[in-house]
């Protein structure tokens, strides 16, 4: 090998060390980032029934608070027209509390739950939702409750006299979710409340399916909202391009976060 070749050889040895400590810092950089990002995602699950799953309300919560900054994983476990009391008999109910260590478990049960008479509501709501709540602390004690306060029916539900109207009904609904939410210590997403404003006070009827139950997907998307603040504790100010079309959406917003302060005074 002569001077040149040996000369040339020397010059490049750091070169090659250079790039492969360059690589081993990208590459173990985008580790530490993937590991952090991971660690730092916000894991949510739902559980709840057709006012959770209409309309695919979960999802418009996740892109909602995707782009408004937030990184989020959020799972859910629903079944059509189940109390609380009936979701704590679900066998799926606990395998997806015990899947993942969740930062955020929502809760939301019949909207006829707060309306059942006492030795009911002492003898099987309660119970019930104490075996889940249960459940959820057992698998991570720092897993925060938020309460779906449920809406009113639009005409209330006529079988019981003191919940015939809309404004009884809702009335009794909210009284025994804030209960509730005092009780287990939790956060409480005022959701009927804030329907009851938009659909009296600001003449948004839209929020219901023709059924005067369900919502539309205008009222799903309030409620997503109404979970994004009760959550972050601030208002949306992104909409995510799948709900632009969503009509009078910035006013909403805006009414949305407003109910939710005025709540929460």
């Amino acid at each position: 090998m002569d001077f040149n070749t040996v000369y040339h050889t020397y010059r490049l040895v750091p070169f090659i060390k250079m790039r492969l400590l360059v690589l081993f810092f990208l590459i173990f950089g985008f580790q530490i980032s993937s590991f952090s990002s991971q660690k730092s995602k916000i894991k949510i699950l739902f559980i709840g029934n057709s006012y959770t799953y209409r309309n695919h309300m979960p999802i418009i919560f996740s892109k909602i608070a995707k782009s408004n900054g937030k990184n989020v994983e959020v799972n859910w476990c629903v079944k059509g027209k189940t109390s609380f009391y009936r979701h704590s008999l679900r066998k799926q109910v606990y395998k997806a509390i015990s899947w993942k260590k969740w930062d955020y478990v929502v809760l939301q049960g019949s909207s006829r739950d707060m309306l059942k008479d006492s030795l009911t509501y002492h003898e099987k709501t309660m119970p019930g939702l104490n075996r889940m709540i249960d459940s959820i602390q057992k698998n991570h004690d720092k897993t925060k409750l938020v309460f779906y306060m449920t809406w009113s029916y639009r005409k209330g539900y006529k079988k019981l006299s003191d919940s015939n109207t809309h404004f009884k009904m809702i009335r009794r609904i909210s009284s025994k979710y804030k209960e509730i939410a005092e009780k287990y210590q939790s956060k409480l997403s005022p959701v009927g409340l804030i329907w009851e404003k938009l659909y009296f006070k600001h003449n948004i009827k839209n929020l219901y399916q023709p059924d005067n139950a369900h919502p539309s997907k205008l009222g799903s998307f309030v409620t997503a909202c109404s979970f994004f603040s009760t959550i972050f504790n601030e208002p949306v100010k992104q909409t995510p391009a799948d709900y632009i079309s969503i009509p009078k959406q910035n006013r909403i917003k805006k009414l949305v976060w407003e109910s939710f302060i005025e709540f929460n005074k």
